[in-house]
């Protein structure tokens, strides 16, 4: 299966492969490992602007957020296409700036 057509599912198994990776976080916004459940959210797909001045806006797959709504703080991103996970916030809508890339979901939580 080509990474830029993964579904909801797909994108729920990166994520149980990423945690399952056990790496170690330290994550300055209150997220650590007992409580990292409480963040994740059924995945839902964003445009973001990669902020970069280059590259259009593209979609990308929220996994985690910060707050209640995806307006309250940051959220984690994970990219099908170029396998990269970051983290963003919302400008407005389904609208979202790039903050921080990364190669793992727990450097994208410790970046945070």
């Amino acid at each position: 299966r080509s990474s830029a057509f993964m579904n909801t599912r797909d994108i729920k198994q990166m994520v149980q492969q990423e945690l399952a990776r056990n790496e170690p976080f330290d994550s300055s916004h209150g997220i650590t490992r007992q409580n990292l459940h409480e963040f994740l959210v059924e995945p839902f797909s964003v445009r973001i602007d990669l902020d970069d001045t280059k590259s259009p806006p593209r979609e990308m797959w929220v996994v985690l957020q910060e707050g209640r709504t995806p307006a309250d703080g940051y959220v984690v991103v994970y990219d099908p296409t170029t396998q990269f996970w970051g983290f963003a916030e919302q400008v407005r809508g389904r609208d979202y700036t790039l903050v921080c890339r990364a190669d793992s979901l727990a450097t994208a939580l410790s970046s945070m």
